[in-house]
């Protein structure tokens, strides 16, 4: 009994969104179609490609709040490039420029001691400044036929989209398993102190981290745009708050030290799969923003009561 009990407790997250499931399954006959089930895989990567830099982070005590700037930015330069150096040369050049984004997160985190909130809210402005003076605050179309490939490209019966989301999941969970540096970052979130006295460097690590966040907000950025086949400074505004979400939602604790990216998965799978029901059964945008700030207090609620019980017992 106890053993069932600690298993549904451990997959809660799961289980709500196979219930989920099975009720819109019942009085939804667009939910199981072919075309609505497409759109929420192409959803959930855009947000689990994101949400793998994001448990790096999270596991490591940190968080990102400029990964949906950084998206817009590398998918804007992916266009504007395009041009004047060819459509891969401006797609590296993009992802160079997300990776520093995150470089420079990692600087005023790790280095100068910046609290992660403000650093990040921070660089969120300057990003978005940068890619709004770079488009002139308009939508940029690409001009290469075979750009919007990438986004909407499909490889033996799955969207391309996907195939790099499992990609990018399997070399996080080989990462954070299977190597000294994932090791690391556990221990960081658990505690700086500890980690530092046991020769581990912490501003390096941290460093990495959020390297790894710009990473993959360019990868998502690059395909989000290549999915549109547009590049705007606008993409992305709600991407940090959702991604944190569907990753606490998934279990990776905003304390550190607690969590995987397969966890993750299944937090950002529940929150779009909520979010495309919600689209289905016709309820307003105003309320759907309302109710997923609900579902992130009540989590995050939920999550400090339980540290609050272990710290008391």
């Amino acid at each position: 009994m106890n053993r069932t009990k600690q298993i549904l407790g451990e997959q809660k997250t799961l289980l709500a969104l196979l219930i989920l499931c099975i009720f819109m399954s019942i009085f939804s006959n667009v939910f199981l179609t072919g075309a609505n089930l497409t759109a929420v895989l192409i959803q959930v990567s855009i947000y689990g490609i994101t949400a793998c830099g994001m448990t790096f982070a999270i596991i490591g005590g940190e968080f990102d709040l400029s990964v949906g700037s950084t998206m817009a930015m590398t998918g804007l330069l992916s266009v504007v490039l395009e041009p004047a150096l060819g459509q891969i040369p401006a797609i590296f050049a993009a992802l160079l420029a997300a990776c520093l984004a995150g470089a420079l997160n990692g600087f005023l985190i790790a280095r100068c001691k910046i609290n992660s909130f403000i650093a990040t809210i921070g660089t969120m402005y300057i990003i978005k400044g940068v890619a709004l003076r770079i488009s002139d605050g308009r939508p940029v179309q690409s001009a290469c036929a075979w750009y919007q490939k990438i986004g909407n490209g499909w490889l033996l019966g799955i969207p391309v989209m996907v195939w790099v989301l499992l990609a990018c999941v399997l070399a996080t969970a080989y990462i954070l398993r299977q190597t000294r540096f994932g090791r690391n970052v556990y221990t960081i979130g658990g505690s700086s102190e500890v980690a530092h006295n046991s020769g581990i460097s912490v501003v390096k690590c941290k460093t990495v981290i959020f390297i790894i966040c710009g990473f993959t907000a360019g990868i998502a950025g690059i395909l989000n745009a290549s999915r549109l086949n547009t590049g705007a400074a606008t993409h992305g505004e709600t991407l940090a708050l959702s991604v944190i979400t569907g990753t606490v939602i998934g279990g990776t604790s905003l304390v550190g030290g607690v969590g995987n990216v397969w966890k993750t998965m299944v937090g950002i799978l529940f929150f779009n799969v909520l979010t495309n029901a919600l689209n289905i059964l016709r309820v307003y945008s105003y309320y759907q923003t309302a109710i997923r700030g609900i579902l992130l207090v009540a989590i995050i609620a939920l999550e400090s009561y339980q540290v609050y019980q272990k710290q008391r017992y």
